[in-house]
């Protein structure tokens, strides 16, 4: 029974995690002549996403420290 309730808090805080993982903390969009051209989102795990309006640039995802 203990193996059982080993498995159960590990599964609980790997949800935690993930649940983490999805939660934003910041928002940043960058305007130019009334139209967006870069949009940086940042996570609660340290992970920072930018997004840029021109297709020829990629989405860049990196983790950065607080």
């Amino acid at each position: 029974m203990t193996q059982h309730d080993e498995a159960v808090a590990q599964q609980r805080e790997i949800l935690e995690l993930e649940k983490q993982a999805k939660q934003i903390i910041a928002i940043d969009t960058r305007y130019k002549d009334g139209l967006w051209y870069k949009q940086i989102t940042d996570y609660a795990d340290g992970r920072r996403v930018t997004e840029y309006r021109d297709k020829r640039r990629a989405t860049i995802e990196e983790h950065y420290e607080r």
